[in-house]
């Protein structure tokens, strides 16, 4: 097996894949935090989001290798940097729980992409998730072209 799995994630990284969307979610409980919690900025998490956007959008389609591993420690860095003993009374539990939780879902993405594991998440869509989202469209929105 070549690292990573996929030279670029599902040939085209623009794509909306989970991983981005993931991290752009945890934006959300971080800058809330940020916010109503002075001199408590979390840093770490910040740029391991910024970083981990910036690895699997620019540079692993030019650099798959780089990319992929750059994507994997950056993924890792928001999935643990909020369970740092220490941040145990920083973080308010419910924003780090949040965090984690999205953190995991990126990580589902990067992890398939760059190892060619079967993830929960892709499984999933793999067997009938595409179709339920296709299925609400069509519903909900009136799409009619094929995802």
């Amino acid at each position: 097996m070549s690292f990573p799995y996929h030279t670029i994630p599902d040939g085209n990284a623009a794509l909306p894949h989970h991983f981005v969307l993931a991290l752009l979610a945890a934006l959300v409980p971080l800058l809330v935090v940020w916010d109503d919690y002075p001199d408590r900025e979390p840093w770490v998490v910040l740029v391991g989001i910024l970083g981990g956007l910036f690895a699997f959008g620019l540079v692993w389609p030019r650099y798959p290798a780089v990319g992929a591993s750059l994507t994997l420690a950056s993924n890792a860095v928001v999935l643990l940097a909020p369970l740092r003993p220490a941040w145990s009374t920083y973080w308010p539990r419910r924003h780090r729980a949040l965090v984690v939780g999205l953190a995991l879902l990126a990580a589902d993405d990067s992890v398939q992409h760059a190892l060619g594991v079967v993830t929960p998440v892709d499984w999933l869509w793999k067997h009938g998730g595409r179709l339920v989202v296709r299925r609400l469209g069509e519903v909900f929105v009136g799409w009619s072209t094929v995802i």
